[in-house]
């Protein structure tokens, strides 16, 4: 008949420790190890969930309006008027310009897109805050964004001046054009200020595609996923054509938040750190209140590797147990940030998200995220539990009894 594994008992060993401790100082430092380490991984699960959300919708909102690729002829004189889509893309017009009214005027992107283009902006068709997306059909119709038409006072049905260049030469000149405002938009990003729309049909009709860039503008299912996709378009681009696309205006913007979220998560990962090294304290303690027990322990055979095991399955359930209680604290908190925000704001007085685009904090966990940060938690406590379980693995017992 055999025994019980030496794994077993020296899980059962540190678990009967671990409660029997009788310095009620002792047993204070361990509960402090298990708050510090449960605040600390809330708090890290809760300011990553929130940058996913910021990074989410700084995505959804900026690259739901703007192009992911566009493919353009590399020569001035394509008759824009012959080109075709290809490879599911649809016909685009961009220009640099201005739309003026009253005195007031703003500097603006002007894109073109026909029916078939309108219906691959559903973000843009989603935002819309007044009139409709589809009038853009209509001849001389724009749709602009809501605050850029709040600043110089347009109404949906108002009188728009587009102000554009022409080539003439080697200087440009001016080209002014009226339009009416058939409706607005407001995505809560920096292109609700500098974004118009206007029909293709509108572009050809008035002659002005010599006045901007003609091209073939594609809307990617993913549009992080950008080499596939430009090496699909490329293999059925015309000869003569280049690509662009959405990392040549806002990449820079992405990558800065990208990196702010990986600093993020290592300078919260230095709390979760510290509160982890507060377990060095603790057992520390408890190997030193239980000198005696663990001599008695060795002295009736119990080998050093099981007195190692013991001191660190009193670590790793300390460790557990904050780590379980601050990623459940962390998740609670994630998904119910918004209401959590409000309510310190009416406690404060003070509206946190005013001055920004947006009127909630979103929150996005990913599964991923909290894997990696229970397994680096883990791994820190673990690092410090092993310095006193390797103290008290080399305790010599008769000294340790003799103390005693």
């Amino acid at each position: 008949m055999t025994g019980p594994a030496p794994g077993f008992v020296s899980w059962w060993l540190g678990w009967r420790y671990l409660r029997g401790q009788r310095r009620r100082f002792t047993s204070f430092i361990s509960w402090v190890s298990i708050v510090g380490l449960a605040l600390g991984v809330a708090v890290l699960v809760l300011v990553i969930s929130v940058m996913n959300g910021f990074d989410g919708e700084l995505k959804r909102r900026i690259l739901g309006t703007i192009p992911h690729v566009v493919a353009q002829p590399s020569s001035p004189t394509v008759d824009a008027t012959r080109i075709q889509p290809f490879g599911g893309g649809f016909r685009s017009f961009e220009a640099d310009g201005m739309v003026a009214r009253d005195g007031g005027v703003n500097a603006v992107s002007i894109v073109g897109v026909g029916d078939e283009g309108l219906a691959r902006l559903p973000v843009l068709a989603e935002q819309m805050v007044s009139g409709d997306l589809a009038a853009l059909t209509r001849s001389g119709t724009v749709v602009l964004g809501r605050p850029l038409a709040a600043h110089l006072g347009l109404a949906v049905g108002d009188d728009v001046t587009l102000i554009l260049t022409v080539a003439h030469g080697e200087s440009v000149v001016p080209r002014f054009e009226r339009f009416v405002l058939a409706g607005t938009f407001e995505v809560g990003a920096e292109v609700d200020y500098g974004l118009l729309f206007v029909g293709w049909e509108t572009i050809a009709e008035r002659g002005l595609l010599d006045t901007g860039r003609a091209g073939v503008r594609f809307v990617l299912h993913d549009p992080m996923a950008l080499a596939d996709a430009r090496a699909r378009i490329g293999a059925e681009m015309p000869e003569g054509w280049r690509l662009t696309d959405w990392t040549e205006r806002y990449g820079e913007l992405f990558r800065a938040v990208r990196l702010e979220k990986a600093m993020m998560f290592f300078l919260l990962l230095l709390i979760v750190a510290v509160a982890a090294f507060n377990i060095v304290s603790a057992q520390t303690m408890l190997v030193n209140e239980k000198r005696a027990d663990i001599a008695i322990l060795r002295t009736m055979g119990a080998s050093s590797g099981t007195i190692l095991r013991m001191v660190l399955a009193q670590g790793v359930l300390v460790s557990l147990v904050g780590i379980g209680a601050g990623i459940s604290i962390g998740l609670v908190l994630a998904v119910w940030v918004t209401e959590a925000v409000q309510l310190l704001e009416s406690l404060l007085g003070v509206h946190l998200l005013d001055g920004t685009y947006f009127d909630r904090v979103p929150s996005r966990v990913l599964p991923l995220d909290v894997v990696v940060i229970f397994a680096m938690s883990l791994a820190l406590c673990l690092a410090s539990a092993a310095v006193p379980a390797f103290r008290a693995a080399a305790l010599n017992p008769a000294e340790a009894l003799h103390a005693e």
